[in-house]
């Protein structure tokens, strides 16, 4: 009678093994180093392959499978500081090849996805703007990395459970300027992650104009107006302008849904009594802040 193995126990099995061997092994020596039967190492190195974390060489009639660069294995607990020193310098060499191997190896090694994203994600991305503010990197690198960045972040979408998605609690995320555009996008993301079901609608502010508010509430009405249950809007802006007329739209609209509303703000320190006095429900200027709100919120989902 076969054992049954983990994804994640197979993985580790495999992975040891390459890690020491500089030249590849066969599926017959793998099955052989590893302790797992033949025809079940075989189904879980295709699954390896698919995912990037090892490639195939065909020789002959034999497939010799070695690591990925970037694909070794990590140690628990999660060194999450070492993780983000290694996806960083891929990103920075313009490995993207490398990073996503890295990022879908974290995955698969079941680490805390909101951990991934504060801790490996998001201070990559501050490092590519402090060294673009220090002219250590030009504006069409700095916006190729950060949109690199940004690609691999729709990983952490890989193999979430969408059956614990709690269908009453909705979140739409919106940026109101360009610099908070990843936040936004970040925040519906870990709304996603975090059991919620959210859209990121990107970053508006070259669209506001006289009528965008207009627009703005008839797009909530129609994705949310009809629903109970309760729905987030959350407006991420650096900039006055945007945060002011974004909050105005979305207050004003909260007496014609039949759910409940909640309007949250994340801007610039200077920018939260102004989002305060306009009368949204939350404001911050950090993203774990507005990750522990969004968990209070869907734990107290109805």
């Amino acid at each position: 009678m076969y054992r049954r193995y983990t994804v994640e126990e197979v993985k580790r099995r495999i992975i040891n093994v390459l890690q020491s061997d500089n030249t590849g092994l066969s599926g017959v020596e793998l099955a052989r180093k590893t302790g797992i039967n033949r025809m079940t190492i075989t189904k879980y190195l295709d699954l390896l392959h698919a995912i990037g974390l090892i490639k195939k060489k065909k020789l002959g009639s034999v497939n010799v499978w070695s690591l990925e660069q970037g694909a070794a294995d990590f140690a628990f607990p999660m060194e999450y500081l070492e993780i983000q020193q290694r996806f960083m310098e891929a990103i920075l060499v313009g490995n993207e090849d490398s990073a996503r191997r890295i990022m879908m190896n974290i995955i698969n090694s079941q680490a805390d996805r909101i951990r991934i994203l504060l801790d490996v994600i998001l201070p990559t991305l501050n490092t590519i703007n402090e060294l673009y503010d220090r002219s250590k990197l030009g504006k069409t690198e700095k916006i190729y990395l950060i949109n690199t960045i940004m690609e691999i972040s729709e990983l952490l979408k890989f193999n979430l459970i969408r059956d614990g998605i709690k269908q009453e609690v909705f979140a739409m995320s919106i940026a109101g300027s360009q610099e908070a555009t990843y936040y936004a996008k970040f925040a519906a993301l870990a709304y996603q992650m975090l059991g919620g079901y959210s859209i990121f609608i990107g970053n508006v502010e070259d669209e506001l104009d006289p009528f965008f508010d207009i627009d703005m509430q008839r797009f909530i009405l129609r994705t949310w107006g009809n629903k109970l249950g309760s729905m987030v809007i959350i407006i991420c802006s650096s900039k006055e302008s945007s945060l002011r007329f974004l909050s105005t739209a979305a207050v004003s609209i909260k007496d014609r849904l039949k759910g409940k509303l909640r309007i949250v703000a994340m801007t610039i320190p200077e920018l939260e009594s102004l989002a305060e006095r306009i009368g949204v429900d939350f404001t911050t200027n950090d993203l774990q802040s507005l990750i522990n709100w969004t968990e209070k919120e869907l734990r107290n989902a109805k």
